[in-house]
């Protein structure tokens, strides 16, 4: 009877999807310092250049040639990370996490992003510069500005401290972060997200060679659901046509209420936008000049068959990350990969030290 039991227990526990059961466990990484991160490659001292400086977004290289000193301005994508790596300095960041680590090798790294992420790991791992500081880094070669990122949380205080950490960052490769909370008025939070064009008055304007055409501000925009519904119904130019990359922080919370059907709603505004394998003439010629159009259509290949594509890349995080396949599959997962630290809820500091103080009572 008690083996019936054990083997009865261990069936229950055993998840009820397949993609669940033999997950990437996070406790096998170590903390790993900024100058050893994988694929994330700093500036190297060039042999002609003597010292390197950062002047606003530019790195500076130093010349000296026939005794005299010059400037040489370089960009490249490692002068990219290098000024994200001052960016995490100045956070008194020096190493990443093992969560953080984790979640780099699998969109940075080896992983490149080709399967959704479900992370499982405790309140205080580091969750929040796991997802972000790869979205930056995957954004900072990004040409044209238009929302390209939406990170979802359940509440208002959850979402200042996400954005906090997508503000340190993003400005050092010269990315807008938005916040859509409900903080401040919905007219405030529609001239902080989306940009109208500069029109002199007093000029005529042709108007076959020019459109009064709204743009986001925005490259990254972090939201509560019900505000995120309002401005997607109510707020004129406010479009997740260019979304990239969907980040469902929290996710049990946000899966255990509608929230005006926001996911739905997300799921579908970004799903293929072509009928069929290859779009149209009209698919191909913008609307007006210099508008922007992102054509998602039906993926044929394997593993994409019947889905849009390019894909929205998600990435779900909870410190209890639910295994209801119902509530999973809200989410539209691409062949997804769990990625977890076991059962523990919360993350205590390694540092931490507890004291016992005993008193005696008197009479």
């Amino acid at each position: 009877m008690e083996e019936e039991k054990e083997l009865k227990k261990e069936k229950k526990n055993i998840p009820a999807l397949p993609w669940m059961r033999n997950p990437v466990d996070i406790t096998t990484f170590d903390q790993c310092s900024l100058d050893l991160l994988p694929f994330f490659q700093h500036y190297s001292l060039h042999k002609d250049l003597t010292r390197w400086e950062y002047t606003g977004y530019v790195v500076v290289g130093f010349e000296r040639s026939l005794g005299v000193t010059s400037k040489v301005v370089v960009e490249t994508a490692s002068c990219r990370n290098a000024r994200l790596v001052v960016a995490l300095k100045n956070m008194s960041i020096t190493s990443l996490f093992p969560v953080q680590l984790a979640v780099w090798q699998e969109t940075i790294g080896p992983g490149s992003f080709e399967r959704d992420l479900c992370i499982n790991s405790p309140t205080g791992s580091g969750k929040t510069l796991a997802y972000a500081l790869p979205i930056v880094q995957m954004l900072s070669t990004r040409a044209v500005k238009c929302l390209r990122a939406l990170v979802v949380l359940p509440t208002r205080d959850l979402a200042l401290q996400v954005k906090d950490v997508f503000s340190s960052l993003a400005p050092a490769v010269g990315l807008s972060v938005g916040l859509a909370v409900g903080q401040s008025s919905i007219s405030d939070e529609i001239s902080e997200l989306i940009k109208k064009p500069n029109v002199e008055y007093g000029i005529c304007y042709d108007p076959e060679e020019f459109s009064y055409e709204l743009q986001s501000a925005v490259d990254i925009l972090v939201a509560t659901p019900g505000r995120l519904m309002d401005h997607i119904n109510n707020t004129d130019g406010f479009t997740l046509e260019h979304l990239c990359y969907l980040v469902v922080d929290e996710t049990d919370r946000l899966l255990r209420e509608a929230y005006q059907s926001w996911l739905p709603t997300v799921i579908q505004l970004t799903s293929s936008s072509v009928d069929g394998n290859f779009p149209s003439a009209d698919d191909l010629l913008p609307f007006t000049y210099g508008s922007l159009k992102t054509i998602r259509r039906v993926g044929t290949e394997r593993g994409l068959k019947g889905k849009a594509y390019p894909r929205l890349a998600k990435m779900v995080l909870s410190a209890t990350l639910t295994q209801d396949p119902s509530k999973l599959a809200q989410l539209d997962l691409h062949h997804p990969l769990l990625l977890t630290t076991g059962e523990r809820r919360y993350r205590l500091p390694e540092e931490l030290k507890s004291f016992k103080v005993s008193m005696s009572i008197e009479a």
